[in-house]
């Protein structure tokens, strides 16, 4: 099996379809709960593997659109990831350009989840479909208003 940094296909952030809420499953038409619920509440459609551009109930571009979902993991066998761009809230130790200690989990947990080794670590008091998907530090959330 390749290792993950031979993979050339997946340089955008990307996640697995089991760490998605499925809210309407039809054979043409995959209906997810967008990690952005806040702000989308209408959920967000699968469409090419990736979640298209949806409803917002606030103006702006969600920061999830064009996020890659894989139904299985990627024969490649590199691990899924998302960046800090796509989390409304990531906070940092000691200072404010310092590494990531904990974010917000785009699963919708209650608690604020701890970052072990670049990963999202285990948190709530149940399994979380989040735990072990890398957060890359990318910068902050996109402003709310800008298009």
């Amino acid at each position: 099996m390749p290792t993950e940094t031979a993979c050339t296909q997946h340089t955008q952030p990307w996640i697995p379809l089991a760490a998605l809420t499925i809210k309407n499953d039809d054979p043409g038409e995959l209906l997810v709960r967008c990690p952005e619920s806040l702000h989308c509440l209408r959920g967000a459609l699968v469409t090419g593997g990736q979640i298209a551009t949806h409803f917002r109930n606030v103006p702006g571009l969600c920061p999830w659109i064009g996020v890659g979902v894989h139904p299985t993991p990627p024969p490649c066998g590199c691990r899924p990831f998302i960046t800090t761009r796509q989390l409304r809230i990531a906070v940092r130790g000691e200072k404010p350009w310092g590494p990531l200690s904990s974010i917000g989990c785009p699963g919708g947990c209650r608690e604020f989840a701890p970052i072990r080794a670049g990963c999202i670590g285990p948190h709530n008091h149940r399994p979380c479909p989040w735990t072990g998907i890398r957060v890359l530090d990318k910068g902050r959330h996109p402003p709310l208003l800008h298009p």
